[in-house]
């Protein structure tokens, strides 16, 4: 099996189901979960490598829900999904959004060899018709958990302060406006490197409090929210 994509709504076991996957062979995960994926906001491009998780790429998608995002959402699956070696075994783990449209797109955009919907009959019907790869349905897994909405946002939250955690102030070019969201930081070839807080700004240039160290081809305002006032700065 080359690249496998997973979908369905919240809570059905896709994340628990995509790692017990790739513990039985090593390979690529896709994090598409842009609410509840490794880094909030963004979509990441892990390798596991003798048991460890190596992240490789991240693009941003700027909000914690795919929700009126959705063309950066297809178009981050696709730039992710051609880093892929070829006939890598990958699995694609995505949000629980049931909108039909966004994941024929995404299904477009990744050219799975199969996709398996987990807990809804209604989007295994409006992928099933496809013939160029083959599209299975299967019951939520038993050993999900399910989270209440301040679980998740609890969740999300301890993301971002890990990280934060080693975040120092770093003088960028930036001549927007201020703004209390984040910021994400771009490398030339329009990756994600991290995200970053605004302290200050004038002159052309923006005091900002961030993990990057690497060099900012791009500082582009986000719909994400500073995590907690807790944090430095």
């Amino acid at each position: 099996m080359g690249l496998l994509l997973l979908v369905g709504p919240v809570d059905a076991g896709k994340t628990t189901l995509s790692r017990a996957l790739l513990a039985r062979r090593e390979g690529f995960l896709l994090d598409l979960d842009v609410g509840q994926g490794s880094l909030p906001g963004a979509l990441s491009l892990f390798r596991l490598r003798e048991g460890r998780w190596v992240l490789l790429r991240r693009y941003l998608v700027g909000a914690l829900s795919p929700r009126g995002l959705e063309a950066e959402v297809v178009a981050g699956s696709a730039r992710l999904r051609r880093l892929l070696p070829e006939d890598a075994f990958a699995v694609a783990d995505t949000d629980g959004l049931l909108d039909e449209r966004l994941r024929l797109l995404q299904a477009e955009a990744l050219l799975p060899e199969e996709v398996w919907v987990l807990g809804d009959r209604d989007l295994y019907r409006a992928l099933s018709w496809r013939q160029d790869f083959r599209v299975r349905l299967f019951s939520p897994l038993k050993e999900a958990r399910r989270k209440t909405a301040e679980k998740r946002r609890r969740a999300r939250t301890e993301r971002l302060l890990a990280h934060f955690s080693q975040a120092l102030p770093r003088v960028l070019p930036y001549e927007g406006e201020a703004s209390p969201r984040l910021f994400g930081l771009l490398d030339g070839e329009g990756f994600l490197l991290g995200y970053a807080r605004l302290l200050a700004s004038g002159g052309g240039e923006g005091l900002f409090l961030t993990p990057v160290r690497g060099e900012v081809a791009r500082v582009l305002p986000t719909r994400i929210p500073w995590p907690s006032p807790a944090l430095p700065g």
